[in-house]
This record gives C-alpha cells, structure tokens and sequence, in this order.
C-alpha cells in the first residue's frame, strides 16, 4: 500500500469530479500520498520540488516525481509507485572505498558512472519547468497526458500554477483541493492509529503537568512539565513526536514571564504530532479552587459539549452538530455568543486544524471513519479563557471518545 491513500473513495470522489487523476504538489500531501518526505527541495514550499500523481484508474499506479537525491529512498518506502526523478542543487557521488587510485579520481569516476550528459549542471535550487517534464512523461506514460487534472491549488502559488500550465497546454486542469479535502476526512486504520498515539502522549504530558504544577511557575514552566510527561511516555517510539502547546494563564491572558497565583485560571490546549499526525485536545485548571463565575463558566462548556456530542452521528452535517452547540449555550444565556466552528478535522497538515469544520455553513456529512476534535471555547476577558477540546473516532454506531481524562474542571498547585 502506497501512503495512506484509500485508491477506492479516492476513485469515487474524482469520477464525482470528473477528474482522471489528482497531480498533489504540497509537502504534506507528498507524504499522505507516498509515506515518504519529499525531499529538501519541499523545504522552498513551491510547486515541483515533487508532484504526485493518483490516477482515478484504480489499475494504474501512483506516479512520482522527486528530487534525484530522494530517489532511492522514494523507492524504498513506495516500491510499487512509478518513480522519475529531477536534479536539484545538491551534489552527490558514488566513490569506490576499495581501491589505490586517489580519492579525488575515485568520485570523478563515480561521477563518470551517472551517465550524465557532458553539459549537466545542477540549479540554484530545482528547475520547475524540469520537473513539470518527469511528470509530463508520467501522464503520457499513464495515457493521462489530455485527462482532466485535480491540483492541489489551495497549496500551489499562482507564478507557478501559470508555469505549470504553459508547460502543460494539452492538460485541462481544475482545483483538485476539494477532493484531496474529502479524501482525507476519513482516515485509514495506521492514521487513526497515529492520531491515538498523539492523545495518549499529550493526555500523559497533561497528567504530568497537573501533578506539578504549582503557584509561581511561569508559562514555560508549565509547558515544560507537559513535554517531559509527552517524551517520557514516548520513550522508544520509532515515530518522531512533537508538541505544539497553547496555554492561556490568567483571567486576562499573562505575558510570558508572569507566575501563576491562587486563583488563577489555567487553559491548556495542546497539540501532539505524531509521525507527522497531529492530534489535539484541551482541558482547564484553575489554581486553588475555581471562582463561583470559573466553575459556572466550565459547566456552561461541559454542557454544551455533551448536547453537541449527541449530534455527532454518521449522517448528520456538521452545520447541525454547530446549530445544536449553539443553541446549548443560548439556552444556558448565551444567546450572543457566536464561535466560528466547535471543532474540526484532525490529521497531517502545517497546522492541527484540517477541513472539514464544525462550522454554520459546512455542509460536509460526518461519515464514519472521520476523527474529528469537538471543542467547546468560551473565552471570557477577566474571568477565564477555557477550551473543553476531545477528539473522537467517527463509527457507524457514533463517537467513540480517543480521550480518556475527565473532562471536567481539575485544580493544581
């Protein structure tokens, strides 16, 4: 299996489309679609530096084009793509250890043994228009050289979206996001695994916190406390993981250097990545035991939360999950209160919040196998900022919660 692409839903959603293949440019699209990183040439953040492509033909493989550097190890981890490779700006040479002749002759005759051409020079970064003719080869190889092309545009800048149509002119091309978006929404098994690591780490990283802190620390204190239970529980895992932590300290939020004191309350919203899957979850303490307003304020949320919950089933949009939410908090007395969305896709992206949302106007249907982080923000200037954040596991049956700390109001220090 390439990636994590499910080559059956994403057939379906491109004859919906009446598209013939995706051709996907981002970093993390590359990865989604191959379990590889694209490369350094990806760091630039520009179309080319490797493109993929996912034939609507289930019959046909998925094509790669990727920096020559890259090459191998593409092959390694995707062995059944179709892999062309592109040069770009680094050099690197085979050498013969084994041998008398000075170590300077050696990489020119490794050099030699590339079979590049006498005038091969290498860009500043990687050519665009060099690539775009690996992936030009690909389509004709494929027989997808005039189908209808999906790009990925809400990635690809508009300079290179011209270019790449002025190389291509006998390629019909439309945004392919919205598809990829679909795409993702429902998770393969080894992502939901991923994505249940990640709150297994975070929530150990929160108790960790939770039993140390105390008045007087600063911000960084309390985060550190997170990250050491996050890396202790992640102690021999082979993913890489890292933490992304968003903490509000103080009816009005605190500078960074200011310490916490009785009273204060404590807003914990964290981010844990996880073989580039972020998972995402918030729970609240208070300093002491919270204010009469603190502990009205967190009711008002855990209520919500649970009426919004209710209507987190397969079949229904997630306008209405945002319609029920709201309508939760007006008849405990907000009836004002307006929140852009309650929740939100999870899953690998540059950030933790992914398509599609738990917004007024989504008109996307929850389906089973979606993980979707339901949260309930109340943000109130001088009283508290809370956040109750869990992410759940779309089933047939409904949620089933990934998160196993109450989800009520704790005390620290």
């Amino acid at each position: 299996m390439t990636g994590f692409v499910d080559r059956q839903r994403a057939a379906q959603l491109m004859e919906g489309a009446g598209i013939g293949a995706l051709v996907l440019c981002a970093p993390e699209a590359f990865h989604y679609a191959t379990g590889a990183w694209i490369g350094p040439a990806g760091l630039f953040r520009r179309a080319g530096g490797g493109f993929v492509i996912i034939p609507a033909e289930q019959d046909l493989p998925i094509g790669v084009v990727v920096a020559d550097f890259n090459a191998v190890q593409l092959r390694l981890v995707a062995p059944e793509a179709v892999v062309r490779w592109h040069p770009i700006w680094i050099e690197s040479a085979p050498v013969e250890t084994a041998h008398e002749l000075p170590l300077a002759e050696r990489i020119e005759a490794g050099l030699a043994s590339l079979g590049r051409a006498p005038d091969f020079s290498r860009p500043a970064t990687f050519d665009l228009a060099g690539s775009v003719r690996q992936l030009q080869a690909l389509l004709k190889q494929f027989g997808l050289e005039r189908a209808m092309l999906g790009i990925d545009l809400d990635f690809v800048p508009a300079a290179d979206f011209a270019a790449i149509q002025a190389l291509l002119p006998h390629s019909p091309m439309v945004d392919g996001s919205p598809v990829l978006d679909r795409l993702r929404a429902v998770k393969s098994q080894r992502e939901i695994d991923l994505l249940q690591q990640g709150i297994f780490l975070s929530e150990a990283g929160l108790e960790r916190l939770q039993v140390g802190a105390m008045a007087g620390m600063r911000q960084a204190d309390l985060v550190a406390l997170y990250r050491k239970g996050v890396a202790d529980a992640a102690a021999g895992l082979s993913h890489p993981v890292v933490t992304a932590e968003y903490v509000t300290l103080g009816g009005r939020a605190k500078g960074a250097d200011a310490r916490a004191v009785a009273g204060d309350p404590l807003k914990c919203d964290m981010v844990c990545t996880v073989g580039g899957y972020a998972s995402d979850m918030s729970r609240n303490f208070t300093f002491g035991p919270p204010s009469a307003d603190q502990a009205e304020l967190h009711a008002i949320a855990e209520r919500a939360f649970e009426d919004g919950l209710a209507a987190l089933i397969p079949g229904n949009t997630l306008a209405h999950v945002h319609r029920v939410t709201t309508d939760s908090l007006a008849r405990q007395g907000l009836r004002s209160f307006r929140r852009g969305h309650f929740g939100h896709s999870v899953g690998q992206s540059v950030f933790s919040e992914q398509w599609p949302f738990i917004a007024a106007d989504s008109d996307a249907v929850i389906e089973a196998g979606m993980v979707l982080a339901f949260e309930i923000p109340l943000y109130i200037d001088g009283l508290a900022s809370f956040n109750l954040e869990d992410q759940f596991l779309i089933t047939a049956d409904g949620p089933r919660p990934m998160n196993r700390l109450p989800r009520r109001l704790e005390t620290v220090g």
